[in-house]
């Protein structure tokens, strides 16, 4: 407490050591004490980590031109600005602003996969409720600290002309590198402890919808699915196959849309397009009830299947249309 006369501290938060304070604040929440943290830091961890991205992306716009802050450019004035007193762009603008005016060198993706789950993930908190693992949200958060720390290594740290800023900078990210290299060593330690049970099985492993590593094996009518590393549950093959798409057969069927595609295979509709963990990048046509991987689906029959070559049908329904001539 200060007595008569004194003044409590002042504190000056520069955008730019706002962001990493921000960024700390969240890596030190996300491993918590001796790598176990509680429900409470994980959710301020989200909270954290969102606003470092925002703030960081913005604090490298003004350090170009203020302007580009605001969701309207030409509308800028400086004296609101200073107050506050403006309606500033989102995540999305953000970078592409940095991209296409400042011509950053980091390769952010105003689509970015790991941002705009993060974004969710906030939204979730925020306004909805929400229910996870505490390693679901640490391994889905590390791709957006990755990227953070790249581009504030690569973007950030190089333009900061002030010195005392720049020093504050450096002690901040030193403290950030050992808290991420922590987080994600945890992870990758995590991930090769499951390595015997995902052996073998690329062909038919999803990416878990909460955690977003290729830990759901699809193999074989399981009733019980779950995401071997963050245990998320999702139930039966359809059951799991309507939840990655984001609906349910139910409001799939009262808004007048059909049920998933058929399966060639095992005739049930558990028939979904996703990537793959021996093909992360494209999706392939899997069936989350028995995990056969087809080519396609026929656009006459809807099953999923291996296709004519050339023709968008499989060999049944080929066969039933050379009949009929």
């Amino acid at each position: 407490m200060t007595g008569a006369g004194q003044q409590s501290e002042d504190f000056h938060f520069p955008a730019l050591v706002n962001g990493l304070d921000f960024l700390v604040s969240a890596v030190g929440s996300l491993s918590g004490d001796n790598g176990q943290p509680g429900p409470r830091d994980v959710k301020y961890a989200v909270l954290h980590l969102q606003a470092a991205v925002e703030t960081l992306l913005k604090a490298r716009l003004e350090m170009h031109d203020p302007a580009l802050v605001w969701t309207k450019v030409g509308a800028f004035d400086q004296r609101k600005h200073e107050a506050g007193d403006f309606s500033s762009c989102g995540v999305k603008i953000a970078i592409e602003r940095l991209r296409d005016t400042v011509q950053i060198e980091s390769k952010i993706d105003p689509e970015d996969v790991s941002l705009r789950a993060l974004g969710s993930l906030r939204n979730r908190i925020m306004h909805f409720g929400w229910k996870d693992t505490v390693v679901a949200v640490q391994a889905r958060t590390v791709p957006v600290l990755d990227l953070l720390v790249g581009f504030i290594n690569t973007d950030v740290l190089p333009h900061v002309d002030q010195p005392d800023e720049a020093w504050s900078a450096e002690r901040q990210m030193e403290q950030l590198r050992a808290g991420f290299k922590h987080l994600t060593d945890f992870i990758v330690l995590r991930m090769q402890a499951l390595r015997s049970q995902l052996d073998r099985y690329e062909h038919s492993t999803a990416a878990c919808r909460s955690c977003g590593q290729f830990a759901v094996v699809l193999d074989g009518g399981a009733h019980d699915l779950a995401c071997l590393l963050c245990g998320k549950q999702y139930g039966t093959g359809a059951e799991a196959a309507w939840e990655f798409i984001g609906s349910s057969r139910y409001v799939s069927v009262t808004q007048g849309g059909g049920d998933l595609n058929g399966c060639g295979s095992c005739g049930t509709y558990s028939v979904i397009s996703t990537p793959l963990a021996n093909s992360p990048e494209e999706d392939s046509w899997i069936c989350f009830d028995c995990g056969s991987t087809h080519e396609g689906v026929c656009t006459f029959c809807d099953q999923a299947a291996d296709l004519v070559p050339e023709m968008d049908m499989c060999s049944d329904c080929y066969e039933i249309r050379l009949d009929n001539f």
